[in-house]
């Protein structure tokens, strides 16, 4: 599946970036895998983890289900908590932005400084569901004037493209855009309803 195959959708989620400086070169695969910070290692594996455990809820007959499934929920939240707090440590208020919209091959948010075309940056993506972080490096592929920004503050919508980005945190990309864009279809499915009585 090539990147463009992947849909973005509308949603607020806090993210940090880092331009690169105009002579540091992004690290090639083996560098990425090696600089990837512990937390975020650790936020990747456990909701692969997840992933699988929810699956595996699914085929638990639902009179067996409901016990076990409180108990897997208080440890899972136990462990939510543990993370939110070691991952709040990573998130620098000086690159902190906020998308505009997101998917599993880029995201857009806006700010002041504009970025030049094929500039690259450190990213790190910080997801209220799946309730994880995620570090990687993208381009940028994009950089224009936001139309609705002020203008003694200018504001600049800005593209950026993954470049380097685990399969597995590609995966949470993608259950995270669902999830935003099934919560967008609901929100629609009840003004729909409400403005009909």
């Amino acid at each position: 599946m090539s990147q463009d195959e992947y849909f973005s959708v509308r949603a607020a989620i806090r993210i940090n970036v880092e331009p690169l400086a105009d002579n540091q070169p992004q690290p090639d695969a083996d560098g990425f895998m090696a600089e990837i910070p512990a937390p975020f290692r650790l936020a990747s594996q456990c909701g692969q983890l997840d992933a699988d455990v929810e699956k595996d809820l699914h085929a638990v007959e639902p009179d067996n289900a409901s016990a076990l499934f409180r108990v897997l929920q208080a440890q899972n939240e136990k462990i939510t908590l543990m993370m939110g707090y070691m991952l709040s440590h990573e998130d620098h208020p000086s690159h902190r932005f906020i998308t505009h919209a997101f998917g599993a091959s880029s995201f857009s948010y806006l700010s002041q400084p504009p970025l030049e075309i094929g500039a690259h940056a450190r990213v790190k993506i910080f997801l209220d569901y799946p309730p994880t972080a995620i570090y990687c490096y993208g381009v940028v592929t994009g950089c224009e004037p936001h139309a609705d920004s002020d203008k003694n503050q200018p504001k600049h919508l800005i593209q950026i493209q993954y470049t380097r980005l685990l399969e597995e945190d590609r995966d949470t990309l993608i259950r995270a855009a669902l999830h935003h864009q099934q919560k967008l279809l609901k929100k629609r499915a009840q003004n729909r309803k409400q403005s009909s009585s």
